[in-house]
């Protein structure tokens, strides 16, 4: 048993040993703060004059993109849910219509109908590039070929989410060209 208790013994000191010698190596770790990047600032007065000038440059240059993208199609009707670009009320049309605008509607979903007072000639929907409450683009296309008479509507409108009827219609009026 003497045997045993001295191995025993040896174990547990080599133990407490390699312990503490692992205990004193995460101690002697020394943290050093993170670098801080410099900027190369310009040498002369050159350069610093050079510098400034390219950002000014750069600064016009980022204000007349913007100036230009700022500019918006003149509004030709609207209500709470359309803001139309073209046509225009009573524009005079041949055989094809482009309605272009901005739509604030449910999941961007745009309703559209062209009818010549007898007949829905074409119908439809189109997706805005947002739905509400952000406006959001979009264009329709409608082609026809024959009308009753000489005009037309155009209806944009969107399906009440609570019983399916239409809100927000707007009604463009056009005029269509003799086309012999």
């Amino acid at each position: 048993m003497n045997k045993a208790k001295k191995l025993l013994l040896s174990i547990l000191i080599a133990s407490l040993i390699i312990f503490t010698a692992c205990a004193q190596g995460t101690n002697d770790t020394e943290v050093t703060p993170p670098v801080e990047e410099e900027i190369d600032a310009p040498e002369t007065e050159n350069e610093a004059d050079e510098q400034d000038t390219v950002e000014e440059q750069a600064d016009e240059q980022a204000q007349e993109e913007k100036d230009t993208s700022e500019e918006s199609p003149e509004i030709v009707a609207e209500n709470e849910a359309f803001k139309i670009f073209q046509p225009a009320p009573n524009t005079e049309v041949k055989d094809r219509i482009v309605v272009k605008g901005l739509a604030r509607v449910y999941e961007g979903t745009v309703l559209y109908e062209f009818e010549d007072g007898h007949y829905i000639l074409d119908e439809g929907f189109t997706t805005a590039t947002a739905g509400a409450p952000e406006w959001g683009e979009f264009e329709i296309i409608i082609e026809f070929d024959e009308l009753s008479n000489n005009s037309g509507s155009i209806i944009l409108f969107e399906e009440s989410a609570e019983d399916g009827s239409r809100v927000n219609e707007l009604i463009i009026p056009v005029t269509v060209a003799d086309r012999n």
